[in-house]
């Protein structure tokens, strides 16, 4: 059997016991609460009574191993934890970054695992229903991400956490391993990619974009062209699921996963 080798990282003065981070690929399946079980898994562990995240990433598709490997690309465990410190520096929320495991055989990314903290007062922002001020608040808050330059690629329902405090609405972005960071004004074809990704309802994705092109002074139009990128998003989804049902199209996707307590 091949060799397993690791690459282990821990930030400096981490709350967590010494060796905890090195240790997680021989505890992962056994130990923690498992929270989330598809593509990735996540796991969440009790220690010194502190709630830790532990992410552990899927085999990538070949051409991305392969990317990955030489170097071509940054893992996920990696761009998440680089992309947390930027976030934090910036002013905006994310779980605290504690560190990252990466897994090579034979020099090929294997697994990755990503470790943070656990946020435990804040819920999904989530497919349902919101109140109007809550959509007016996360309309100010991308207002904000964008004039300041930071661009969440997976900008959508469930990475997008929040919690009411003291009246207002409080959020923390998680699933940032694609996050895009500009020194100059985003484009405007990025932006509205990014608007139309928060709702899959129409309805409360037209309030949403209306309060946004108010607080930064943009026309009407802009609904519009939301719209019509959502509908144009819609199709391309619809014909990329089609694509996954031809033979071989599982070489170019992500390895789900497996629950061994399951």
């Amino acid at each position: 059997m091949a060799k397993v080798y690791r690459t282990v990282f821990e930030v400096p003065n981490s709350p967590l016991p010494q060796n905890f981070v090195a240790e997680i690929p021989s505890r992962f399946d056994k130990e923690g609460t498992l929270i989330h079980n598809a593509r990735n898994q996540i796991r969440v562990f009790q220690i010194d009574g502190q709630a830790i995240n532990i992410k552990k990433y899927c085999f990538p598709p070949i051409v991305n191993r392969l990317l990955y490997s030489l170097g071509w690309r940054t893992p996920k465990a990696v761009a998440t934890y680089q992309n947390a410190l930027k976030i934090l520096e910036k002013g905006f929320l994310t779980p605290k970054p504690y560190g990252y495991i990466l897994e090579r055989t034979n020099g090929i990314l294997g697994y990755s695992y990503f470790v943070s903290q656990q946020v435990q007062d804040m819920r999904p922002f989530g497919y349902g229903e919101h109140p109007a001020e809550l959509i007016e608040a996360l309309a100010q808050l991308t207002v904000n991400l964008h004039q300041k330059g930071l661009l969440h690629i997976d900008y959508t329902p469930n990475n997008i956490l929040y919690k009411k405090e003291e009246g207002k609405y409080v959020f923390s972005l998680v699933d940032i391993n694609r996050f895009h960071f500009y020194n100059k004004t985003i484009p405007m074809g990025a932006v509205l990619t990014n608007l139309m990704k928060p709702f899959h309802d129409e309805q409360q994705l037209v309030q949403f974009v209306q309060v946004y092109a108010r607080l930064r002074g943009l026309d009407e139009t802009l609904c519009k062209k939301v719209l019509r990128r959502r509908h144009l998003r819609n199709a391309y989804d619809k014909f990329k699921r089609s694509l996954k049902k031809l033979p071989g199209a599982y070489l170019f996707l992500n390895k789900p996963l497996q629950n061994k307590n399951n």
